[in-house]
């Protein structure tokens, strides 16, 4: 424990309490800046790429991704800023932000042990020492261009350009598949189909949910988000202009489509 309180010291004396505050706060706004790059883009892409579909965005969920991710990515830029070193930023944040999510699963997941809990997180070791690297490097460079420049100038502008786009074209990654895209093209073709083809009404889950065709002619639109419940599968959110709200799992890839579906109230 002595060692440790030593050590600790000697850390805190590499630099003032000022610089270390400054280049931690610096790394936690361009994480907050990149995550909410990210999250939009990737909530905005599939809307945008698939015209054809009635895909809409769900703002409730979209603020939701924003703060988790806001905060996630904060605290991995104050535990990055937080190093003297470079590589000890790196090397430290990532590792101790993987810790972290291994926490997080193990507390959210009711069954899972701590081995598992590890095993999961581990293979975001390498994107956490990656991201905790950009962040150190975007705090660096701020600090930079402001000594030098300003912090109005249009290098400085430039700059926070490159960490949005950055944000944005990881984002954008995370567009539908084609599998993906067929599964909701499907879906889409039978229900405005179901009103005047009877035997399309087969396809959809009827049997599940035995006052669907009552709404079979009403606008409605898709919000989708990859299913929390099944591997590789969909959870898509129908809500149809007069209120009735349809929820499916739908498996990519797979033409008897319905894994589940039930009206939510």
């Amino acid at each position: 424990m002595n060692w440790f309180l030593r050590r600790f010291h000697g850390v805190l004396q590499q630099e003032s309490l000022a610089e270390r505050l400054g280049r931690m706060q610096r790394a936690a706004l361009y994480a907050v800046l990149a995550a909410t790059a990210f999250v939009w883009s990737n909530a905005v892409v599939n809307v945008v790429s698939f015209p054809q579909l009635p895909l809409a965005l769900d703002s409730l969920n979209v603020l939701g991704a924003w703060l988790g991710w806001s905060a996630a990515l904060g605290l991995l830029g104050l535990i990055a800023g937080w190093f003297v070193e470079e590589y000890q930023g790196i090397v430290g944040g990532g590792v101790i932000f993987t810790l972290l999510l291994a926490g997080a699963f193990f507390f959210q997941m009711d069954n899972a042990s701590t081995a598992q809990s590890v095993l999961m997180a581990l293979p975001l070791l390498g994107v956490g020492m990656l991201a905790a690297g950009g962040l150190r490097w975007a705090a660096r460079r701020h600090q930079a261009i402001v000594q030098s420049e300003g912090a109005f100038s249009p290098r400085m502008v430039r700059h926070v350009a490159v960490i949005v786009l950055a944000g944005a074209f990881v984002g954008v990654l995370g567009r539908m598949d084609l599998p993906a895209e067929r599964a909701l093209s499907n879906l889409h073709a039978y229900l405005q189909a179901a009103p005047h083809e009877a035997a399309v009404r087969t396809k959809l889950p009827v049997r599940q949910v035995p006052s669907l065709p009552e709404h079979f002619g009403q606008d409605y639109r898709f919000y989708v988000r990859r299913s929390g419940f099944a591997v590789a599968s969909l959870d898509v959110t129908i809500r149809f202009a007069d209120g009735f709200v349809l929820v499916c799992v739908v498996p990519v890839g797979n033409t008897n489509f319905f894994t589940d579906c039930w009206e939510a109230k």
